[in-house]
């Protein structure tokens, strides 16, 4: 028996060695924060499963692109702009014989899309030197409607650059005095005059332009368009040479204008909100 007890001693011995160890061994939690940087990994193989020469460390860090949000940053309802178009004032004193003055205003949707009305008027007073006619058109109203598509429109809405379309529409009227039409047979000039014409036009237009900021809420805008008759209602003796807010037959115009815009909303877009200084 004496061996047995021995045995059983000694095994009791070690139980109670083993259980003093663990009431003093402290338990380390395991780490697992989600936020934890990821650290630097030793690649065997390259990307086509080849061994390597050597192990390279290479550190993966979690992907912190945010997303481009698409559609629109601005308001719905984000300004008004007035403007004044005095591009053809400063052609007459180059020495144009026609001119139209217009008054313009759109409204900001978004700083994307901007619908506009422009009214104005347009007269024209021509003695071409080989024409041998006195071209005289009366100060006639003219309008438009139409829309600009503003390409920087997630950008600061003092600047823009844009397509736009017209349709315009006027009613005017008009002398031709001075007419000189030449007989060579009979070696004589006839002279006469066509008075009180009246004509109604409707025309199209496709410009494109921009606008900068000159100080607070003023502005500056230039735009040039390509224009196009739809329907003229000339009279029977004659043919308007000038059509008030479309001019003469020339393919190509411009506006230059000076512009007022009445923001609607302060709202600045997020991330953006240095735009406006």
């Amino acid at each position: 028996m004496a061996p047995l007890a021995a045995a059983v001693m000694s095994v009791g011995a070690l139980m109670s060695v083993y259980a003093q160890d663990n009431t003093t061994r402290k338990i380390t939690p395991v780490e697992n924060d989600d936020h934890k940087p990821q650290q630097p990994i030793l690649h065997y193989f390259d990307k086509h499963g080849e061994p390597l020469k050597e192990p390279v460390l290479f550190l993966s860090e979690l992907d912190t692109v945010k997303k481009v949000k698409s559609g629109p940053v601005y308001p719905l309802m984000n300004s008004v702009s007035v403007g004044v178009n005095f591009f053809d004032a400063i052609m007459m004193a180059a020495g144009q014989k026609h001119a139209g003055f217009d008054l313009w205003a759109d409204l900001s949707l978004h700083n994307w899309f901007f619908p506009v009305v422009e009214a104005g008027v347009g007269f024209a007073d021509n003695k071409p030197e080989e024409g041998k006619f006195h071209y005289k058109g009366k100060p006639s109203f003219y309008a438009k409607l139409g829309l600009n598509y503003n390409f920087l429109y997630k950008s600061n809405p003092d600047y823009q650059v844009f397509l736009g379309l017209r349709a315009g529409f006027s009613r005017f009227s008009y002398d031709i005095t001075d007419i000189t039409v030449d007989s060579p047979y009979w070696g004589q000039s006839n002279n006469f005059s066509i008075m009180g014409q009246s004509a109604t036009a409707f025309y199209g237009e496709v410009l494109a332009g921009i606008k900068v900021k000159l100080v607070r809420h003023l502005s500056m805008g230039w735009n040039v368009r390509v224009h196009f008759k739809m329907h003229t209602s000339s009279p029977l003796n004659s043919t308007p040479w000038y059509i008030p807010g479309y001019g003469t037959n020339g393919l190509l115009g411009a506006s230059f204008s000076l512009i007022y815009t009445i923001p609607l909303s302060h709202k600045q877009p997020a991330g953006e909100s240095d735009l406006a200084n």
